[in-house]
């Protein structure tokens, strides 16, 4: 045991029983400083001991839990559900928003992860688990095409602004994109409308 720790146990030991000792005398400011001493030293103790014991339960059950992830996602893929467990990982990563004033509710968004990757849950459309593998941000960059053409797509606007390369640059009007972000439409002009769609996230197709 280290010396602190042998300190500590002798503090706590001495000052209820001094505080007890006390109260044999006629001393009363001693009393009462020994008897305040005494209850904070206690409380302090009492405080510091349920936060480690809180922490050891945290850490037990973030384990048990990111253990039970791991397996599941491992089950699943070697059973041939990839594409489940991705959609589920893409849920679980939009809605765990951890923090230092919160654990982010991260032992049931667990649950509920497993639960949808064995298949035991469904995973309804348009739920925060149904998420899609593009994003709004997938958009936004600058796009070019195998002859030199190319639009730069910006989040100001709603839902994009968009330029076409030219001299001036022309911009778009509109614009709108699916609910999965997979398809962006806009026209250019009175006689041009493009449709844009998402190949992966860096590629693609148009018309």
């Amino acid at each position: 045991m280290s010396p602190l720790a042998l300190l500590l146990i002798a503090i706590i030991i001495a000052l209820p029983t001094a505080w007890l000792a006390s109260e044999f005398r006629d001393n009363r400011i001693l009393r009462i400083t020994l008897g305040i001493l005494a209850i904070g030293v206690t409380a302090t103790c009492v405080w510091t001991l349920n936060a480690v014991l809180t922490r050891f339960n945290y850490n037990a059950w973030y384990g048990s839990a990111t253990g039970d992830l791991i397996r599941t996602s491992l089950a699943q893929i070697e059973d041939g559900h990839l594409d489940r467990v991705l959609k589920v990982w893409r849920g679980f990563d939009q809605q765990y928003k951890p923090s230092y004033e919160n654990r982010a509710n991260y032992k049931g968004l667990v649950e509920e992860a497993t639960r949808r990757m064995r298949g035991d849950v469904p995973i309804d459309a348009g739920s925060p688990w149904d998420a899609s593998v593009f994003r709004s941000d997938t958009w936004v960059g600058h796009w070019e095409d195998d002859y030199g053409y190319w639009i730069v797509i910006n989040d100001l606007g709603r839902p994009f602004d968009i330029v076409r390369s030219g001299d001036p640059p022309t911009k778009m009007h509109s614009v709108t994109v699916s609910l999965d972000f997979t398809v962006l439409k806009f026209k250019e002009g009175d006689q041009w409308s493009h449709t844009l769609t998402l190949t992966n996230k860096f590629e693609a197709s148009h018309d």
